[in-house]
């Protein structure tokens, strides 16, 4: 099912995100990259700035955002 997010997955989409780009590492310039990829605070930033984060939530696991 794909659904908003809320605040009782923002555990879930920070490890989602960095976890996605650990795929992506050597392809992201190396300028851009950082370990993790997305620090809490900076996505704590975003969504505060409006950022809407929507996922797939597969047997009340959210596996994708």
């Amino acid at each position: 099912m794909i659904r908003r997010c809320n605040d009782k997955d923002f555990a879930a989409i920070v490890e989602i995100i960095n976890d996605a780009a650990e795929a992506y590492r050597g392809a992201i310039p190396a300028d851009r990259w950082k370990d993790p990829y997305m620090p809490e605070q900076e996505l704590r930033h975003e969504i505060a700035s409006g950022v809407v984060f929507w996922g797939y939530e597969e047997d009340g696991e959210l596996i994708g955002v």
